[in-house]
């Protein structure tokens, strides 16, 4: 028994001494300013690294990508899918296309010939879209000339009011002349101004769409006596002076079957009354 527990006291002093060997290990390499590898943090440092060349991999793809889908034949522009336009051509478009750039679909600035497009006289809007591979589609809604006004040219009239085209010599000149109205007012956009412009464009409407179908040749709007029709055939001069458009279509459509049955349909003939019609020479 005396050798057997001397034999169990001599172990303990053997592991103490191994432990105290490690910390004087571990005090002298903080002496030397060097602390102990941590496992945790190299293998933070191998993520991170993973993390980054991964990051380059895919920046490196995505520019490869980038350049041949910006530089690809496969998506060169080959369709302009346009809708039927009176006044705005496919070759319109097709030069705004070809002027902007390689005519890639990728690269071509949708926004941008929608904006060139705009300034199109007879656009009133459009809509550019890209439909890949190779086709753009474009639609346009066109202006509706209603009328002409005389801004020291003759200009169309759109169913806003808004003057948009200076008239040539090849376009249609069969539409009614707004007159009264300066190319002051019009430019400046008075409310006022608006508000009669447009109440002048009412009334053509009315008239055209009744009893004077296809026979206006000018509507004059005066602050002071109101609006006169003149029709195109025979030169008559209605006057229903400032009363609302509604009541002046109204004295309108009732006038015209008694003044067409007098001696003298032309001249002018005052409706300003109610019921009557006062018929004198022109003026």
């Amino acid at each position: 028994m005396i050798e057997y527990r001397a034999y169990h006291k001599t172990r303990p002093g053997k592991r103490g001494s191994a432990g105290r060997a490690v910390r004087k290990k571990d005090k002298a390499r903080a002496r030397a300013g060097t602390p102990p590898p941590s496992r945790g943090r190299l293998r933070l440092i191998a993520w991170i690294s993973a993390g980054l060349l991964a990051v380059g991999f895919t920046g490196v793809a995505f520019a490869s990508a980038y350049s041949w889908l910006t530089r690809s034949p496969l998506f060169t522009v080959r369709t302009v899918d346009m809708n039927r336009c009176a006044n705005v051509s496919l070759e319109e478009v097709w030069a705004i296309v070809r002027g902007d750039g390689s005519g890639i679909l990728w690269s071509v600035p949708s926004k941008e010939i929608a904006r060139r497009l705009s300034g199109h006289p007879w656009v009133r809007s459009v809509s550019v879209r890209k439909s890949f591979p190779d086709r753009l589609v474009v639609r346009v809604q066109e202006r509706t000339p209603v009328a002409m006004v005389n801004l020291d040219a003759l200009h169309y009239l759109d169913e806003e009011g808004r003057p948009f085209k200076r008239l040539t010599a090849y376009d249609p000149k069969n539409l009614a002349i707004v007159t009264g109205f300066s190319r002051e007012e019009l430019l400046r956009k008075d409310p006022v101004t608006v508000r009669n412009l447009q109440k002048t464009l009412d009334l053509l409407r009315g008239v055209e769409a009744g009893a004077l179908r296809k026979n206006v040749s000018e509507i004059h709007f005066d602050a002071q006596d109101g609006y006169t029709v003149v029709t195109r055939d025979a030169g008559l001069q209605l006057k229903v002076g400032t009363m609302d458009v509604k009541d002046a279509i109204r004295r309108i459509e009732t006038a015209m079957p008694r003044i067409s049955g007098m001696p003298r349909s032309s001249g002018i003939a005052d409706l300003k009354t109610e019921g009557r019609v006062f018929m004198r020479p022109g003026e």
